[in-house]
């Protein structure tokens, strides 16, 4: 957010406020210089020494409130123009607020001002400048008419009316004190009024610049109002439309359709349901099949390692018995070499009738394995 004061008639701000403060203190002291010049009988004009200190003390009393003249205020706050800026954006950025479609700030212009000023003079030495002037005159008189007071101790008519000629010029020049504190605070007063004038139409300047950043009691109580109206409108219409037999229509449908795509909704949950258990039953009675017939391989390995297993054991005997023929045939061979030609008919009988009766054996012992792994089949 910028803030612009580049168009506000403002005085300019003066390089330096010295001359500001010595226009202040140009009366005071010239009124000084002029019962100084008295004390010292360079003018005619007769001043005690009591009075010129009395009245220096005021003098100095007033510069040290000359600082805090809102004549100098005024002009230091000039100065202090973009700092002023500076501060104001920083303090309006921090408490925004929007209401609608405007956003601004909510806090208060008086308020900152309050702020900003207290750093530029102090309140309670103007609350009081007004009065410790001629207050500091009156006790500046009577400590003046104290000093030069007589103790009328005379005897005689002459040294009478010599003190109380010499009581009538102390209380003449002590009144020159009370004279130079009321005349110091019709001008603290004079230059108090004017700088709060020059003061408060810079004020008026920046608060007219910077209405559009504040919210007011009335923008924030009428915005509020906008907006209750156009919700209650909008409450109104809804209203409105919700009295209408053709949205009661279109409720009454919408409601009926959904109900109807409930009641298919539970139908087809209810089919799925159905479905899903029919196949769950048609798995377990095929997981109960398969585990049936995985028993029935079981036993028929079972069988079928066993006949193996005799089988194993008949073909061993069969090789030891066909070695053993062997063997025989190897006994044989060698007898067939030798010349015994005579009993060669009888050992060729014997030997043949021998061997048709091992493979009959060998047969017949075939056939059975061969029908057991029928049977098992």
């Amino acid at each position: 957010m910028a803030l612009d004061f580049s168009k506000h008639a403002l005085t300019p701000a003066p390089k330096h406020c010295f001359f500001v403060y010595l226009k202040i203190i140009a009366l005071p002291f010239v009124a000084y210089g002029y019962f100084f010049f008295g004390y010292l009988g360079i003018i005619p004009l007769h001043v005690g020494a009591h009075s010129v200190v009395l009245i220096g003390l005021i003098f100095l009393v007033a510069l040290l409130f000359a600082r805090h003249s809102e004549e100098f205020g005024a002009c230091f706050f000039r100065r202090k123009h973009e700092e002023f800026r500076t501060e104001l954006k920083a303090y309006v950025e921090k408490n925004l607020m929007r209401i609608g479609s405007q956003t601004k700030s909510n806090a208060s212009f008086e308020d900152f001002i309050t702020f900003f000023t207290r750093r530029i003079r102090n309140d309670n030495y103007a609350s009081v400048g007004a009065g410790v002037f001629p207050t500091m005159g009156i006790l500046g008189t009577f400590i003046s008419i104290a000093m030069t007071l007589p103790d009328f101790s005379s005897q005689t008519s002459h040294a009478l009316e010599q003190e109380i000629s010499v009581l009538l010029s102390g209380v003449g020049t002590a009144f020159y004190v009370s004279i130079y504190g009321i005349l110091l605070s019709l001008w603290w007063i004079f230059f108090e009024k004017r700088g709060l004038s020059k003061f408060d139409r810079e004020i008026e300047a920046l608060r007219k610049e910077t209405a559009s950043l504040f919210w007011t009691k009335e923008e924030i109580e009428q915005a509020y109002l906008r907006e209750n109206l156009q919700h209650f409108e909008k409450i109104g219409q809804m209203f409105e439309r919700l009295s209408s037999n053709d949205f009661f229509e279109r409720l009454g449908r919408s409601i009926e359709e959904k109900f109807s795509l409930f009641d298919q909704m539970l139908t087809l949950e209810a089919q799925s349901v159905r479905k899903g258990a029919e196949h769950l039953k048609t798995g377990m009675e095929a997981l109960a099949a398969s585990q049936e017939k995985q028993h029935d391989l079981g036993v028929l390995h079972g069988k079928i390692a066993e006949t193996l297993g005799k089988f194993e054991a008949s073909l061993a005997a069969l090789q030891q018995t066909t070695l053993d023929h062997q063997e025989a045939l190897k006994a044989f061979a060698k007898e067939m070499a030798a010349p015994t030609e005579p009993s060669l008919p009888v050992i060729e009988n014997r030997e043949i009738a021998s061997l048709r009766e091992s493979l009959k054996m060998i047969d017949a012992e075939t056939e059975q394995i061969i029908k057991k792994l029928d049977g098992l089949r």
